[in-house]
């Protein structure tokens, strides 16, 4: 029996001034789940519609999230300046997401579930592209070199930061919303293993039952924390077309780069089409442990913090710039 969906508030596309940027799924839903009310919206640019959006409000912000057809930076590129071109008054976006880590227990101690933060660096813009670059004596110097985040957003991150040292941050709230709408989401009640780099996954396509059996198997010590929260790391995150699951890869792309965080497969692509803050949640080493276990939570944890950023800035009045448009074009008629 077909039931009538309840009403939703309708926004002209001039009021959206956020793009979110999700390529999996599950990413988008959890995104979808903090914002305080859905929104419909129906772009008027000449023209094929070659993606379905989803419209949604953030404290102050119109927001659109957009999802490309498939992994990897050029279909990002290509739905990035998809979106800029039919949305005028973007003034920012946030790409949220999932990676695989790079853990460096002694120096920076990345987590499953942890959070990564693409910030500029001494010899990084924040994102590089690991797919170009060169060997250079004893490491692998990067080529690809994407555009900065905007510095309203880093300077949103800058505050989140002020917030974890005085334990006020609002991340974990709002972590938790999300994962007691959605259980699914929840944090794993697996633990959290860093295998040693020589000690490969036994059984490809199983999870590691086999490995936790094995006589061989290495395991990293790493310190107990004294809490199960995210942690937020900043610095470098690598994007490229291929998904990185082996150590050696890993640490090889990784060396010369002391803050490089994380892995992943659409960054790249948009950072270059719209001024944007990579956000990724941490849901496996980026090895050949690779599972699925953690991605959800990882994914909620980065939504989280995608929310958290945006409630540092105060919104553009989104029904003033609609307002304005419609009576531009009232005044003008055909000639718009």
């Amino acid at each position: 029996m077909f039931h009538r969906k309840p009403t939703i508030k309708e926004i002209p596309p001039e009021s959206i001034t956020v793009a979110i940027f999700c390529t999996l799924a599950f990413e988008a839903v959890a995104v979808r789940y903090i914002f305080d009310e859905e929104l419909t919206c129906h772009p008027t640019s000449p023209g094929p519609k070659n993606y379905i959006y989803t419209f949604g409000r953030i404290a102050n912000h119109n927001i659109l999230l957009a999802r490309p057809h498939h992994i990897g930076p050029v279909q990002s590129a290509h739905c990035a300046a998809t979106v800029r071109h039919h949305f005028p008054n973007l003034q920012f976006a946030l790409s949220i997401g999932t990676a695989g880590g790079i853990p460096r227990p002694h120096k920076r101690d990345i987590r499953l579930g942890d959070i990564a933060i693409g910030l500029p660096g001494d010899n990084h813009p924040g994102v590089l592209e690991h797919d170009f670059g060169k060997y250079e004596q004893d490491r692998f110097v990067l080529k690809g070199c994407a555009n900065k985040p905007p510095g309203i957003l880093i300077s949103a991150d800058g505050s989140l930061e002020e917030d974890e040292i005085m334990d006020r941050s609002p991340v974990n709230t709002i972590l938790e919303s999300i994962t007691s709408a959605q259980p699914k989401y929840a944090r794993p009640a697996d633990e959290d293993i860093l295998y040693d780099s020589d000690f490969h996954h036994l059984n490809p396509g199983d999870d590691c039952s086999a490995c936790e059996a094995s006589t061989k198997k290495k395991h990293v010590a790493r310190p107990v924390r004294p809490h199960t929260q995210p942690l937020v790391h900043r610095g470098l995150i690598l994007s490229g077309n291929e998904v990185v699951k082996n150590p050696r890869d890993r640490d090889q792309l990784r060396r010369g780069y002391d803050d490089a965080l994380c892995f992943e497969m659409e960054a790249a692509g948009i950072v270059d089409e719209i001024p944007c803050l990579v956000v990724r949640g941490i849901c496996n080493y980026a090895d050949t442990h690779k599972q699925d276990t953690w991605r959800y939570y990882a994914a909620a944890a980065a939504a989280a913090y995608g929310r958290a950023v945006l409630g540092k800035i105060d919104g553009v009045d989104g029904g003033w710039i609609g307002s304005w448009f419609r009576g531009v074009r009232g005044l003008f008629g055909g000639l718009w």
